[in-house]
């Protein structure tokens, strides 16, 4: 069945208050940690896939989204890319929505309205929006992340975990206009995105997700049983990432400017983020470093 530009499988789930995880690519998906974080819970909670665009050519430039071959026992499958939809009975009074947001590059509202239709159909409780960006935490720190939510009680647990409300203004997504019309209609919001070392530059950044699970956790009395390889998977990633600074004496240089920013702000509680102010602008980079940055930003085009 046809939910705005979504085929949906029939007949729609009966779920129970559902909240809804989404992720937005690329945008706010760096080291692939809402994936990564998403396809952890998908697995644990069984996740079942319940729709996707009936025509993602419509929103998407399929020059830019390249369709991806595959080769499957022996036979080429073409796979367009797309946003897909998927779903899981939980273990509480809340089941969940998976929402895997590819960004559109055309007719973007007519993206938002499918969006909040399907929200409306589903009786969505909460819509959660999470991921990583590129941030100003080195990796010899515990990262950062910034976020807030709209039930009081979830903000509470936010702040005692560190999460900075964040004073961002500036472009951003569409994909905004999705939330602030979900809040209009009643639904509660919660977003949180981790701040990921601007020189890491992972495919996939395990030690982000293992933070981004451990901020759901509490919230939602995940119990992860993987927990412990994906802390391992990151110490390793971020083991490698040391030799490579020690290496490279510009990224040398960046980690100590970050540590000293990063430290200054934490001052007496060495390293723990719960304590920390909220930081009203990034740290004043030396010259030489902040064209090593934009050297990389111009690779990641």
């Amino acid at each position: 069945m046809r939910i705005g530009a979504f085929e949906v499988e029939e007949p729609l789930p009966e779920l129970r208050d559902p909240h809804i995880f989404a992720i937005l690519q690329p945008w706010i998906d760096v080291g692939s940690v809402g994936t990564l974080t998403l396809g952890t819970l998908e697995s644990q909670f069984n996740a079942t896939e319940l729709g996707r665009l009936a025509r993602p050519s419509q929103f998407y430039d399929l020059t830019r989204y390249r369709p991806m071959l595959y080769r499957r026992g022996g036979e080429r499958i073409v796979e367009i890319p797309n946003t897909i939809v998927r779903y899981a009975v939980g273990d509480g009074g809340n089941d969940f929505v998976f929402l895997h947001i590819l960004e559109p590059h055309n007719n973007a509202e007519d993206f938002v309205d499918s969006l909040l239709e399907l929200a409306d159909r589903l009786n969505v409780r909460r819509y959660c929006q999470v991921g990583a960006m590129y941030g100003s935490t080195p990796h010899t720190r515990p990262l950062l992340a910034s976020g807030q939510a709209s039930d009081p009680n979830v903000q509470t647990i936010l702040e005692r975990a560190g999460v900075r409300t964040s004073n961002y203004e500036g472009p951003t997504s569409m994909m905004a206009i999705a939330t602030q019309e979900l809040v209009k209609r009643g639904v509660e919001t919660l977003s949180a995105l981790i701040q990921l070392p601007p020189y890491a530059r992972l495919e996939e950044d395990h030690r982000g997700q293992e933070k981004l699970l451990k901020l759901l956790s509490p919230i939602y009395s995940f119990q992860i049983p993987d927990l412990t390889k994906i802390e391992q998977d990151g110490d390793r990633q971020y083991a490698e990432i040391d030799r490579m600074a020690q290496r490279e004496p510009r990224v040398r240089s960046l980690v100590k400017q970050l540590e000293e920013a990063y430290d200054s702000e934490v001052g007496a509680n060495q390293g723990e983020i719960g304590e920390m102010e909220e930081q009203q602008e990034p740290p004043r980079l030396a010259p030489d470093v902040e064209d090593f940055l934009r050297e990389l930003e111009r690779r990641d085009e």
